[in-house]
């Protein structure tokens, strides 16, 4: 593997961190939580304190389907496909006589969680966002026994992310899961 290789969570990864499935072991978990997208494995390797234990450790992530190698743009790496041949006349066409692509905003209805699937949600993202510093935090949102118990801590959890991870964080939190959580 190469040293700049980075590495991200799938969504089976944070799945994983959420139920605790029986091959995911405390050193694993430990691993998982700290891959972000932004860490090579060189980086990692300074973290577990020796090159065979990383790559090993992330070998088992990556065949586990729990994360994935990422570009530095955090999406994951594809092998791409040759371009498709194009028919030689249309290379001669000056690009005016090519129609702009049109885009258009269509507005999405954002259906609500039901309050279980919402606590969950919440506990899995403050649990991939902030690993361990987040733990009284994701602690407290297992403990929301009502909606109401939920839209009441969110002011609290608002600020951990923001605090642990910054306001681009907490926005992402309040767009994925914020707008879809029951109302009281």
């Amino acid at each position: 593997m190469d040293k700049n290789t980075l590495f991200g969570k799938t969504a089976a990864g944070r799945e994983a961190l959420a139920t605790r499935p029986a091959g995911l072991g405390p050193r694993l978990r430990s691993l998982l939580i700290m891959v972000d997208g932004k860490r090579n494995l060189a980086e990692f390797e300074k973290l577990t304190g020796g090159e065979d234990t990383a790559t090993r450790s992330l070998e088992e992530l990556l065949a586990a389907g729990w994360i994935e190698m990422v570009g530095a743009d955090g999406l994951p790496k594809r092998v791409a496909a040759p371009p498709a041949t194009a028919p030689q006349a249309a290379a001669f066409q000056p690009e005016e006589s090519q129609p702009a692509p049109v885009e258009v905003a269509v507005p999405v209805a954002v259906p609500t969680l039901p309050f279980s699937e919402a606590r969950r949600q919440v506990v899995r993202f403050i649990n991939d966002q902030l690993g361990p510093m987040g733990e009284t935090l994701a602690i407290r949102a297992e403990g929301c026994k009502t909606p109401a118990d939920l839209q009441a801590a969110l002011p609290r959890i608002r600020d951990g992310l923001k605090s642990f991870k910054g306001a681009g964080v907490m926005q992402q939190f309040d767009e994925e899961l914020a707008s879809r959580l029951p109302k009281v």
